[in-house]
Order: C-alpha cells, then sequence, then structure tokens
C-alpha cells in the first residue's frame, strides 16, 4: 500500500517507501495452433494485448510521524472493530499532555487514484482531511475549561476509510497541574467513548466527574455515530447534565450541584442510591421498558450522582441581600443525601404495533426529580423542605400467553392479545422547621398510586377491559421519633443539647420515596 504524507512529502519518501506491485500474465500463441492471449499488467504495458490497470488504496496521512497516536491511528484504520475507529485513541491524545501541551493534529484516510503523486497536495486532499476533522459520520469531542482560562478541545472523526484527532490549546497556556488534571481524565475519556460505541450502546460517564474543580472548570463531551446516536454531557462545579438520543429513545438527566449544604453523607448517598436503582428496575419491569435503554439510564443516573464532593455546612440564598443559612447534622439526617435532580427515560414510541387498531402504541416515559429549598429570615428561624416525585406513563401489547407468541397483522386471527396501559405516581415531601434556634416540626408526607388497565382480545374482539388502581398514602413524624430517641437515651441532657452532641438515629431512609404503594403501606 502507498503511503502518502500532505504536509511533509520529502520526510514521507525518506521515511516510507512507495511500493508499486507489478506482475505479468501472458501466453503467447504458436505459429501451427493460434490460441487467444490476455496480459494483465500492473504498473507497465508490455504488449499490445488487452491491459488492465490496478491501483491500490493510497494512505494519505496529514503529517508524517512515528509517535503513540499515529501508531494508534494506522492500527484503528485497519481495524474491523466497531468503535467507530477510536479505540485507546481518547486515553492516548489526554496521555499525551504529561509531556507536551501544546497542540496536535493527524489524520490519515484510504484514498484510490491513478495519479499518486498528485494526490498528496492536491486540494481535494485537503478538503477530505478537513471533513475528516469537522463533518466526518463518527464524531467525538471533548471540550475542557481551566480554572485559569485556558481551553482544551480534543476532537475525533472517522468514517468507513478515514480517521483524524486534533487537540487544540486556546485563551492560555496550561499549567503543570493542569496538565497533569487532563492526564488523569484519560481513563475516563476512554471508557465513556468505548461504551458508546458498544452495542448495545453503554453510558459509563463516572471518569469524567473526577476532576478537581479548582483546577479544571468544566468538561463538555459530545459524540454523535452517524444518525443511530448523539450523546451531550456536561459538568462542572454547579451541574452535571447528560442526553442521550439513539433508536431506542432519550435520555436525559439534570443533576443540580449548586446546593452543597443538603448533600449528605456517602453512606447516606449510597443508600438512597440504592433505593432508586430498584425503583428503576420497578418501573422499567410495570412499563415493559426497554431493557438496554433502562440500563443507560441507571448507568447515566449513577455517573452523575458519583464523586460529588464533601457536603457544605452553609447555603446562600438567591437574591439582593442573600442569607446564609447553615444546616446541620441534624437536618440533613433527614433528606436524601443525594443532589437535587431532573430525570427522565423515554422510549421511541412504536406506532405500528397493532395495524389493525394505530391507537394502540408501544410507548414508555418514566421521569422522577427531587427539588429542595431552604428559606425564612436567617439561620435560626430557617424553613427546608424536600420533594421527590415520579411518573411512569407506559402502554404495551402481550400474548395472551406467555408461551405464545405476539405477531399483531390485519387478519383478525391475529387479534389475540393483552393490552396494557400504565399509569403510575408517587411523592415524597419531607419539611423541617426551626424557630429562634430550635427545632419545631419534621415530617414527611408519601404518597404512590398505580393504575394497570388489561384489555383482552381475542380474534380481534375484546373480551374484557379491566382497570386496577391501587393507592396509598403515609405520614411520618420525624421530629417524634427525635423525642423518641432522646427520651430513651436518659442522659438527662436537653433535647437540642442531644440533638447537637450524640449520635442520632438514620430517619433519611424513611424519607426515600417509595413508588410501590403496597410496599409503603407495609413499612413502619
Amino acid at each position: 500500500m502507498t503511503v502518502i504524507s500532505v504536509n511533509n512529502n520529502q520526510s514521507a519518501n525518506s521515511l516510507l517507501t512507495t511500493a508499486k506491485i507489478a506482475a505479468t500474465v501472458s501466453a503467447v500463441a504458436s505459429q501451427q495452433q493460434a490460441t487467444p492471449s490476455t496480459s494483465v499488467s500492473i504498473g507497465q504495458v508490455a504488449s499490445s494485448s488487452p491491459v488492465y490497470t490496478i491501483t491500490k488504496p493510497v494512505l494519505v496521512w496529514e503529517n508524517v510521524s512515528n509517535d503513540l497516536i499515529t501508531s494508534k491511528i494506522a492500527s484503528n484504520l485497519g481495524s474491523t472493530a466497531s468503535n467507530g475507529g477510536f479505540s485507546g485513541l481518547g486515553a492516548a491524545l489526554l496521555q499525551r499532555f504529561t509531556q507536551s501541551g501544546g497542540n496536535y493534529s493527524q489524520s490519515v484516510f484510504q484514498q484510490t487514484s491513478a495519479s499518486q503523486t498528485d494526490a498528496a497536495t492536491s486540494l481535494a486532499s485537503l478538503t477530505r482531511q478537513s471533513q475528516l476533522h469537522g463533518t466526518a459520520e463518527n464524531q467525538v469531542s471533548l471540550s475542557i475549561k481551566t480554572a485559569s482560562g485556558a481551553l482544551v478541545d480534543i476532537t475525533m472523526g472517522s468514517d468507513n476509510d478515514g480517521l483524524a484527532v486534533q487537540v487544540k490549546v486556546s485563551k492560555g497556556t496550561l499549567s503543570d497541574t493542569e496538565r497533569a488534571a487532563l492526564a488523569k481524565l484519560a481513563d475516563g475519556f476512554q471508557k465513556a467513548i468505548d461504551g458508546l460505541t458498544t452495542e448495545p450502546p453503554k453510558l459509563y460517564l463516572s471518569g469524567l466527574t473526577q476532576f478537581d474543580t479548582s483546577v479544571l472548570s468544566s468538561v463538555d463531551l459530545h459524540a454523535n455515530f452517524g444518525t443511530a446516536s448523539t450523546l451531550d454531557f456536561h459538568a462542572d462545579s454547579n451541574s452535571r447534565t447528560v442526553k442521550s438520543t439513539g433508536a431506542a429513545g432519550t435520555v436525559a438527566i439534570n443533576v443540580d450541584m449548586s446546593k452543597r449544604a443538603t448533600l449528605g453523607s456517602e453512606s447516606q448517598q449510597k443508600q438512597a442510591m440504592t433505593q432508586y436503582l430498584k425503583q428503576f428496575d420497578s418501573a422499567g419491569n410495570r412499563g415493559n421498558g426497554d431493557a438496554n435503554l433502562m440500563t443507560m439510564f441507571k448507568d447515566a443516573f449513577t455517573a452523575l450522582n458519583s464523586n460529588t464532593g464533601p457536603s457544605a455546612s452553609t447555603q446562600k440564598s438567591s437574591g439582593s441581600t442573600p442569607i446564609y443559612f447553615s444546616l446541620n447534622g441534624t437536618d440533613k439526617n433527614m433528606l436524601t443525601g443525594l443532589a437535587d435532580f431532573t430525570a427522565s427515560v423515554t422510549q421511541t414510541t412504536n406506532t405500528n404495533a397493532n395495524p389493525m387498531r394505530p391507537g394502540e402504541v408501544d410507548a414508555f416515559s418514566y421521569q422522577v426529580s427531587q427539588t429542595s429549598s431552604i428559606t425564612g429570615s436567617s439561620t435560626q428561624d430557617r424553613n427546608i423542605t424536600q420533594k421527590q416525585q415520579a411518573h411512569l406513563v407506559a402502554s404495551y401489547h402481550k400474548p395472551l400467553a406467555a408461551d405464545l407468541q405476539l405477531n399483531l397483522t390485519s387478519d383478525k386471527s391475529s387479534q389475540n392479545y393483552l393490552y396494557y396501559q400504565v399509569d403510575d405516581k408517587s411523592e415524597s415531601s419531607t419539611s423541617i422547621q426551626y424557630h429562634k434556634g430550635l427545632l419545631v416540626s419534621a415530617a414527611v408526607e408519601q404518597s404512590a398510586s398505580t393504575s394497570t388497565r388489561i384489555q383482552k382480545y381475542v380474534q380481534g374482539i375484546l373480551q374484557s377491559d379491566t382497570t386496577t388502581p391501587v393507592t396509598a398514602a403515609k405520614s411520618t413524624d420525624l421530629l417524634g421519633k427525635l423525642q423518641s430517641a432522646w427520651q430513651n437515651d436518659k442522659s438527662g441532657m436537653s433535647f437540642q443539647a442531644y440533638l447537637s452532641q450524640h449520635t442520632l438515629p438514620d430517619l433519611s431512609s424513611l424519607v426515600l420515596l417509595q413508588s410501590d404503594p403496597t410496599q409503603l403501606a407495609q413499612a413502619s
């Protein structure tokens, strides 16, 4: 295969040899017995017989180099793996900052041309390079802002016969500390890329949340792989967001990191995450959600709620005259411990699920959120509220029995099925009030409802239509539980002294969202 450099042709000739393979097969007819003669020549013409010229593909490089990144590009270009050609490249581009803080650019593409010399300098080659860097079918870009103001842009692009990478540093120079922080993101960046290019895709994003915001102020990842899937991820000290869209549906999550005073301990957050992930599984089962899409949702939710850092003791209110509210251990013990968030997963609606009844669609939509607020005239007179909500709306078709195949067509004989419609809601609202520095009220109100409608059709005729609602509500006096613990302690100290000096019972598990009304009713 011929290798050509667009930007350094002389070096290319000294380092890389242009290989031309020629072969000629001919048969010469004898005078006594005439037979047809055929000549196949590559690179030369030696007879008047028909000649067929085959030109091997040309590798056109942007720059001649033997560095690690160029070697990986060369290896990936010939790979058949379905990873966009980006295997190991993301990590290599960030690890490069351990040795250099400057710009970098490299690209290569295969070109079949009768004129290999012209290919090295042609406008078409330069245009192809630009296309790979900016508008290739598969694109990944990582943009990182440093606390000092410098901007680092890393881009990768690929298609069937080309691959390009680029590093640009602008708006300042990188310090050694910043370069080291960039290099630490190498594994997380590569894992995110590898997850996106697997089948089915995965959202491995936690590695991109593991950075010191005093050194790197923000990280943004954008990726698209043809029209099949897109991803947008952002993380800074105040927020984390992700939106992923693919053939199966859309995942969107926003985590508010600005209210650090409401964050709990690591064990408290782990407890809340475990509960939420269980409820996500329950929602997926209740609504017959796409398993791979739900896995992406759970992975993204876990990633954006990981590596949150330490909790703060004060929270600044908004407004022209802000108030600094102080939260103590008692307050945090009655909250979930998680940062506020909004999250949703929406499955691509199948409008052709039942050709005979277009109004019956297969759909899945799930939203869940948490919002917290701290109000009042001062820390001594503060009010803390935290509300969690979830809503599932889904519809889907099932066969009449598990061992039967569902194949709905316009033929009435195929119309044997169950059609489910699910509508579930749940809420948990915690309220904590202080007056003149004393805890005067703390309670949580919880509710959950499920509605399941099942329509049974046999030979296209409706046999039954049933709706089953289940509801439950619960109120828990958190202040009363604290007072009971104080009374059982029998230490003789005041209630307020007990709250500030003793290890308090864990009440955070009592405020967590519960979407199953049956379990909510049974909880003590």
